[in-house]
């Protein structure tokens, strides 16, 4: 699923693509990824400019005029493409916007698992307070040792969990917490603060890292021109089974299911 980097790159280059262009129709051969339902969105933004685009955590939003909102989650396999008049068809296409000058948004999901859904104001904010703080916006350590204290769930489990921390993956979650030389099977609230700090930082790079390298393409994640980001040629742990640890170099990275999910790490080195 792609996190908070693949996210942001997207938006960052929506956010030179699409200001200023006018929505002339919406179109879906797939209802249920349209919501409320395909008649509402269409009568809602239809004419509307988009003045923003920007991200909440795994979000991306589309600032309208007239004070709507058009908020798309990619789930597991989807894509947002913006392709210029005439640009050939994109696999899995199953919602388009078309913009007054002839370009288009493309949302592409091979499982449609992914959906784009209107909001007004009030449901716009409720959304975006519904995540716990952005880790790359003044997000301070006090604020993060707390959350860390308040739980005896394993740190990786916490990490993921939207409520508390926002954008933070499956990838970027095992990475971090190599960086940091810590078992993600630990209790939060075991790590001491100097654990914590280190863990605090480590989140902070690898997701910088995922942004400068435009997310990782490990499976079906593109940026919205289509590219495959390369972040997937600089993971520390995740996929990487058998290979040894570039903390310690003497390990060899292993792979477990915790709470469900694949889990990357280095039994030498993350105690």
């Amino acid at each position: 699923m792609p996190e908070l980097p693949e996210i942001e790159t997207i938006k960052l280059q929506l956010d030179k693509f699409l200001i200023g262009k006018t929505i002339i129709n919406i179109t879906t051969d797939s209802a249920k990824q349209v919501k409320p339902n395909l008649a509402t969105v269409k009568k809602a933004i239809l004419h509307s400019k988009i003045s923003k685009v920007s991200r909440r955590a795994k979000l991306l939003i589309i600032h309208l005029s007239r004070e709507n909102f058009l908020a798309f989650h990619l789930k597991l396999t989807g894509r947002l493409l913006f392709r210029k008049k005439g640009y050939s068809t994109d696999a899995w296409t199953h919602v388009t916007l078309f913009f007054n000058d002839g370009s288009e948004l493309r949302f592409a999901d091979s499982r449609k698992f992914g959906w784009v859904q209107l909001l007004n104001i009030a449901e716009y904010e409720k959304i975006i307070n519904s995540y716990g703080p952005e880790p790359l916006e003044n997000y301070q350590f006090k604020d993060f040792q707390k959350i860390l204290n308040s739980t005896r769930r394993p740190i990786k489990v916490l990490l993921l969990d939207q409520k508390k921390i926002s954008g933070i993956g499956n990838i970027y979650d095992c990475d971090a917490l190599n960086l940091a030389q810590i078992d993600p099977r630990r209790p939060a609230n075991s790590l001491t603060a100097s654990e914590a700090k280190k863990l605090f930082t480590a989140i902070k790079s690898v997701l910088k890292a995922g942004i400068k390298y435009r997310g990782a393409s490990d499976n079906f994640y593109l940026d919205a021109l289509g590219k495959k980001g390369t972040y997937q040629e600089h993971f520390l742990t995740y996929a990487r089974i058998g290979q040894t640890c570039f903390q310690c170099k003497k390990g060899k990275i292993v792979r477990i299911t915790l709470a469900g999910r694949g889990t990357f790490f280095c039994p030498h080195c993350q105690k």
